[in-house]
């Protein structure tokens, strides 16, 4: 149920190692995939069954792959059961529902009940926004004045 990873590490005797993502390409441009070593690279194969392929290959069966995914959403398969998604998605999960039953019942609000499914994903897609601190400060030793 995997659909992407959004990040990953190899974890080895209690440390976490950075991996970074690599395209298709890039990855089929390795040309000795058999090199073996701590993994720094991973392509996510996003195929029916996603494949994920990580080089250089693990030199040892201790090393552990942690990774954040985005995972699809599980079906509500009857009238008790409650969707699988966050709370913050509850309104854009309407209104999307709403502007698909009108591509059917009733073209004529699609365009209203479009704008309302648009913003609300925004705002729900707006919470899971990064709010870390990040600063930036120039280093002026190399600048001049004079």
């Amino acid at each position: 149920d995997i659909i992407d990873i959004l990040s990953a590490v190899v974890r080895r005797s209690g440390t976490d190692f950075s991996m970074s993502r690599i395209s298709r390409d890039n990855y089929l441009a390795i040309p000795t995939k058999t090199t073996t070593g701590r993994p720094t690279q991973f392509f996510l194969d996003r195929q029916i069954t996603p494949n994920l392929k990580i080089w250089p290959a693990p030199e040892n069966s201790t090393d552990t792959i942690v990774y954040d995914a985005l995972t699809r959403i599980q079906d509500a398969n009857s009238a008790v059961n409650t969707m699988e998604i966050p709370f913050r998605f509850y309104p854009c999960l309407t209104a999307g529902l709403a502007y698909y039953i009108a591509m059917k019942k009733a073209p004529d609000r699609i365009q209203l009940l479009k704008s309302v499914y648009e913003e609300e994903f925004e705002r729900a897609i707006g919470e899971d926004r990064d709010r870390s601190s990040f600063n930036v400060t120039p280093q002026l030793s190399f600048y001049r004045v004079g």
